[in-house]
């Protein structure tokens, strides 16, 4: 059912929706090139452990975000509360990007977004406003990446593998800016080139996807690429996914 259509929630309904969202997000495993469970395990890698409990710290911010109506000066000091409320380990790893994202987000469905697409171009709009970012112009393809998680749920996969396989839409359709600024153009190439293999061999969910997911965590955790974009957009994409199969939300 199209989410204008469905009874509308509160301003608390979207946080708890973008912090479940954030901590799927951190805890997916496993995750090509991205922190996940596994670096819990390596003791000189904090990374992961940084960012268990940071999806519940940033409920107020968000809340604020989805509370603050037309006034962009509200909005943009949640995303700025919620900015710092991340760990230095955040910003390297496109958990900044989320977070503001998910306010913008918040902000949106608020105002009367009528489906994913409609709270992205809201989100952009109100990114420009409250205070330019630049790292929003990739939104548009979360689009992809939402019909890809829920065709893969059609198909009977396990949760985990649409979610992954939506990640691996994320890394083979986007110039992700942070790798090219990073690691350079060659990178890049690696990224989307491979994550298109391991969709082409079927994704997450079979064996000769699995492989190749497995050759291509290996290879980006070798040469430190890490497609930070692509993890950023992934959270939206899991908060798109849950708010437009609930109540449109308005402030509250």
């Amino acid at each position: 059912m199209s989410s204008q259509h469905l009874p509308r929630i509160d301003a608390d309904g979207l946080a708890d929706l973008a912090v479940a969202a954030f901590t799927r997000e951190v805890f997916l495993t496993p995750k090509p090139g991205l922190p996940d469970c596994r670096t819990a395990q390596t003791p000189a890698n904090s990374v992961f452990s940084s960012l268990v409990d940071v999806g519940a710290r940033l409920h107020g911010p968000l809340r604020a975000a989805a509370q603050a109506g037309p006034d962009t000066g509200r909005l943009a000091a949640a995303c700025r509360a919620a900015e710092k409320l991340l760990p230095p380990t955040a910003s390297p790893h496109g958990f900044d990007l989320a977070a503001r994202a998910l306010c913008l987000l918040t902000a949106a469905w608020a105002q009367g977004a009528a489906d994913p697409r409609d709270a992205c171009m809201r989100a952009v709009a109100l990114d420009e406003r409250a205070g330019p970012s630049g790292g929003f112009r990739d939104l548009g393809t979360t689009e992809v990446a939402l019909s890809a998680v829920r065709e893969a749920r059609a198909r009977g996969l396990a949760e985990e593998t649409a979610q992954l396989d939506a990640l691996l839409t994320l890394m083979a359709a986007m110039d992700d800016e942070r790798v090219v600024r990073d690691k350079g153009p060659l990178a890049l190439r690696i990224v989307r080139e491979d994550a298109a293999a391991v969709l082409a061999a079927g994704g997450a969910g079979m064996p000769e996807g699995r492989r190749r997911l497995a050759e291509l965590d290996e290879q980006l955790t070798r040469y430190a690429i890490c497609p930070a974009t692509s993890g950023a957009l992934h959270t939206v994409v899991l908060f798109l996914d849950s708010v437009d199969s609930r109540p449109l939300a308005v402030a509250g």
